[in-house]
């Protein structure tokens, strides 16, 4: 009886041996969530020259991101023309510019509204440009600013502001 115990257990400890994996897996997920984004440079001032000439701040490095696969759009608009902080029927137009400055990743940018202008004396302070990527990436955007001139001591000395909206959003 003791023999055919100890046979017993050697067959059910060979068949457990025998049964047992040499080789596994385990699969490990990584979760990216969305993440798109625009960062503005620090605000931009400058004195006018007091010529004929519009007046053009340096251009400002907008960053934009974004990680969808179908890629994202950035406007960046103004919602007035430029104008005076004391006297707000004194204006003056604001014009921007946009240009692709730098990329990474796997994105092409498109600006598919290189320019755009107010005109205060029709009521529209709306000036628009735009861009478009086609996939996932981050690029600097050149964002140039007019203010433009339209005959220098035709309008009040002072302040004239205009606030650059930047708005990103995914395809």
């Amino acid at each position: 009886m003791k023999i055919r115990f100890a046979i017993a257990a050697l067959l059910v400890a060979t068949t457990v041996n025998v049964n047992a994996a040499t080789t596994d897996t385990q699969k490990f997920t990584v979760t990216v969530p969305s993440a798109i984004s625009i960062t503005a440079p620090v605000n931009a001032n400058l004195t006018h020259d007091e010529s004929e000439n519009d007046q053009i701040f340096p251009v400002q490095p907008w960053v934009v991101k974004g990680n969808s696969l179908s890629g994202v759009t950035a406007s960046f608009s103004t919602a007035t023309a430029f104008t005076h902080t004391v006297d707000s029927t004194a204006k003056r137009d604001a014009g921007l510019a946009l240009a692709v400055n730098s990329s990474v990743g796997a994105a092409n940018w498109n600006v598919t509204q290189v320019n755009d202008q107010t005109d205060y004396t029709n009521n529209d302070g709306v000036a628009t440009v735009q861009v478009s990527s086609n996939g996932f990436g981050r690029a600097t955007m050149d964002l140039s600013v007019s203010f433009i001139t339209d005959g220098f001591g035709t309008f009040p000395a002072g302040d004239y502001e205009t606030t650059v909206t930047g708005t990103v959003t995914a395809n």
